[in-house]
């Protein structure tokens, strides 16, 4: 990935290049949108301009015949790109993530209306079979509770992948950029990232109180998203700072993905706890070196 790098550093043609030929090919639209948010973290939204300009092309071609995904993520990398310049503080860029989710997921519940609504009512179908083995069985009134829920679940759902798919874009251009003008830069940062109390217990309550309320339920899979990050940057640092190795990290993603259902709920609370106590500043060495957040965090 570094000669990719080096090559979209070059100029603004090659750069233009890459943005617009990734934008263009089917499932490649990720490196457009980290090719762009590189250009933009090292040379300003002013001279990116072009650059956004001739990627933005192919992704609303995308978007004309159905698929808005290359289009939002793009154009959502740039923009959080542009605010990570400026400010310097990944903290505000996670806070930021969460009214750009709800924003794409009112426009994808609108975009995908009609496949929301079918798959909502394979699901509701589902629903008494997958709700008999509960204590006191499918009751009417939980039932219509659930399915009240189910499409703004799902369009929330959609909202945080799609948000997450920016965060990872970004992250990735942030991660060239230090490649090749500030080795390590990168994994400082993100080892160091961590949410303020007031913002990590703010998006807490929404995940978990969000989906009581119809109205809120869409906000919940949105509001999880920085607190996955959060909590995934929690566990970088810490191995960080023990110097466990990258044997660790593969371990715990393969748990990870294969117990979401349990590890994800767990990160999140881990990163609500760590915004109170700041476990890695506790581990680190008082003599030794610290990995410190240089765009600072809340």
């Amino acid at each position: 990935m570094r000669g990719l790098a080096e090559y979209i550093m070059r100029g603004s043609k090659e750069a233009t290049l890459v943005v617009a030929l990734a934008a263009a090919i089917p499932l490649l639209f990720w490196v457009s949108a980290a090719a762009l948010a590189l250009v933009i973290l090292r040379r300003g939204l002013n001279d990116a301009l072009s650059v956004l300009v001739w990627g933005v092309l192919p992704a609303l071609a995308w978007a004309a015949m159905g698929d808005p995904t290359p289009l939002l993520v793009i154009l959502g990398s740039a923009g959080l790109a542009v605010i990570l310049r400026e400010s310097g503080q990944w903290s505000k860029v996670m806070l930021l993530t969460v009214p750009l989710g709800v924003a794409y997921a009112l426009l994808l519940l609108t975009v995908h209306n009609e496949q929301l609504m079918a798959l909502a009512g394979q699901i509701r179908e589902m629903l008494p079979q997958m709700l008999s083995g509960v204590e006191g069985g499918a009751d009417t009134a939980v039932l219509a509770r659930l399915e009240a829920l189910l499409v703004p679940i799902l369009g929330g759902l959609l909202g945080s992948v799609h948000v997450l798919m920016v965060l990872v874009c970004l992250m990735l251009g942030r991660s060239w950029q230090a490649r090749l003008y500030n080795p390590g830069g990168f994994r400082q940062e993100f080892h160091a990232l961590r949410l303020s109390p007031l913002v990590a217990g703010g998006l807490l309550l929404l995940t978990l109180l969000g989906p009581q309320w119809t109205q809120l339920a869409l906000l919940s899979p949105v509001a999880s998203v920085p607190l996955l990050i959060a909590g995934l940057a929690l566990v970088h640092g810490v191995v960080g700072i023990k110097n466990l190795g990258a044997v660790w990290l593969v371990a715990f993603y393969v748990l990870f993905v294969f117990m979401a259902q349990f590890a994800y709920p767990l990160v999140m609370f881990l990163a609500f706890v760590d915004s109170l106590f700041d476990f890695r500043s506790r581990m680190r060495p008082s003599s030794g070196p610290t990995d410190g957040d240089s765009n600072g965090h809340g």
